[in-house]
Order: C-alpha cells, then sequence, then structure tokens
C-alpha cells in the first residue's frame, strides 16, 4: 500500500500511467455516459430500471470479451468455467423471460429481453472460440481448480431450499431463483485463474472484470429496494428468507469483484514502480 500511495503522489509517474493507459480512459468515458444517456433518457424511474442497466452492463461486459478475443485471436486469461457458469445462469433466466413472461415486470422490458439473449449468445460464442477455434491460447489446462459444476451443483441444492413463489410455477420459480445464485459465483473461477497464472492479467479480462462489477452494483440496488417482495412466508422451506440470500449473493458478487481488482492495481503499481527504479 505504501508503494502505490508513493506512485499516486509522483506526478510524473502519474502522467505516464495517464498516457499509457488513453484508449482505457476513453473506454470507460464513454462506457459511463452511454449508461448515463440509457439512464436519463430513455429508462424510467421505477426502481427496476436498475435490474435493466445491470443487464445491459453485463452485455456490454461480454461483448468486451469478444471483440478482445476476436481482435487478438487468443483466450488468454479468460475462465472457461467462468463462461459456462455464465451461460448456465443465462440459459435459466431465458426460460423464465420466455415461459413466465419475467420481462413483463421489468421497467423497459424490451431492453432488459434483448440484453439477455444477446449475452447467452456472445457467451456461447465465446465458449466455442475457447474449445474449438483458438484451443492453444485459452487456459483450459489450468482453469481446473474450481470446475464449474463444483459451484452449479450446489447452488441448485440451494435454489430448491430458498426457491420463492413469485411466478406460482414450481420449475419457473426454481430457474429464476438458481440463475440468481449461479450469477453471484460465476465470476469465481475467473478471479482463481488469476491467482493460478500468478496475478498476469490481460487488459480485456480487466475491463471485462470492472464491467462486472458496475453490473452488480446496479443488480445490488434494485434487490436493496425489492428483498422483501419475494420472501415466502408460506415457503414449505426456507422460501420465505428468499430475499434475504439474494442480497447476501450479490454482496459476495461484490466482494469477488472488488477483491479481484484490488489484487490487479496493487500488481500493476507496484510493476510500474518496479520498472521505474530498475537500472
Amino acid at each position: 500500500m505504501k508503494k502505490i500511495m508513493n506512485m499516486t503522489q509522483d506526478p510524473q509517474i502519474l502522467k505516464l500511467e495517464v498516457r499509457k493507459r488513453k484508449k482505457d480512459i476513453i473506454f470507460w468515458s464513454t462506457a459511463i455516459l452511454a449508461v448515463l444517456i440509457i439512464f436519463i433518457f430513455i429508462c424510467s424511474k421505477d426502481s427496476s430500471v436498475y435490474l435493466t442497466l445491470s443487464s445491459l452492463t453485463q452485455m456490454l461486459a461480454f461483448i468486451i470479451l469478444l471483440l478482445k478475443v476476436t481482435n487478438f485471436e487468443s483466450c488468454s486469461g479468460l475462465s472457461v468455467n467462468s463462461i459456462i457458469c455464465f451461460i448456465i445462469m443465462l440459459v435459466c433466466r431465458s426460460i423464465v423471460i420466455f415461459f413466465f413472461s419475467l420481462y413483463l415486470f421489468i421497467a423497459n422490458s424490451f431492453f432488459y429481453f434483448i440484453s439477455e439473449f444477446a449475452s447467452l449468445i456472445i457467451c456461447c460464442y465465446l465458449l466455442y472460440l475457447m474449445y474449438y477455434k483458438y484451443p492453444e491460447t485459452s487456459d483450459i489446462m489450468i482453469d481446473n481448480k474450481i470446475p464449474y459444476y463444483y459451484l452449479a451443483i450446489p447452488s441448485f441444492f440451494l435454489a430448491i431450499l430458498f426457491k420463492p413463489y413469485l411466478f406460482r410455477n414450481w420449475f419457473g420459480d426454481l430457474n429464476w431463483i438458481y440463475s440468481t445464485f449461479m450469477e453471484a459465483i460465476a465470476i469465481y473461477p475467473q478471479i482463481i485463474l488469476f491467482l493460478t497464472k500468478k496475478r498476469q492479467i490481460e487488459k480485456f479480462t480487466s475491463h471485462y472484470i470492472a464491467l462486472q462489477g458496475l453490473s452488480t452494483f446496479f443488480s445490488f440496488v434494485f434487490w436493496v429496494a425489492n428483498f422483501e417482495n419475494i420472501n415466502d412466508n408460506d415457503s414449505l422451506l426456507l422460501g420465505g428468507y428468499c430475499g434475504y440470500l439474494v442480497v447476501l449473493a450479490q454482496i459476495l458478487q461484490f466482494i469477488f469483484v472488488i477483491d479481484y481488482y484490488y489484487l490487479y492495481l496493487k500488481t500493476v503499481f507496484q510493476r510500474s514502480i518496479k520498472k521505474k527504479y530498475d537500472i
């Protein structure tokens, strides 16, 4: 932490870092501006707008991954297990949207509907690129410390225990709560891969993680305002506490993202300081 403070207090190092990250600054400025435009001019002021913004931001994260993979023809630094977890989450959510009209309960449902299906298509294509088109560049062989089924199976049983009665349909309610839990832990294999590679991280992955963090923030704001609406006090199991667990899952996902970015920024700053003082 002391090294980071010394770096931030040196104007020359800061100017150098700004020049090196000019494209990153442009990217983030554009992304923030786009979210603000959607929020101010397109979306309603209903609290569910935050869920729509969360979905749109997550779609942008996957688009960034797709653009980088196709441009550089490399899947290095991208966790296969994390993408599979997201696919499971998006498939379950798409079932709820298509068969149980989830989007009818959400403000600006058109944007939510499009972004969820677009994210699913992009993730499936990314999985194809990782396994078939650029397998020699992917980290499939070392991305095995936390296989996706280690997360998917416990989440499924957790979903059964805390299933609410939101759509008055057992299958629809189970898919919805399962997708929510899977979304919370889907980023975890990506963090494990980062640590396995001894904190060597590609720039496009950092953008992806940061956007996932922003998506989690929007989702968290929505559920803090609405978590009590999905508690099912008549549930035979633990559905009466479903809303509390959803908020807890959002906090857990946010902790994963913050921890990842702290480690990433720490290694970037240490690397910059080391280069400055190398003779």
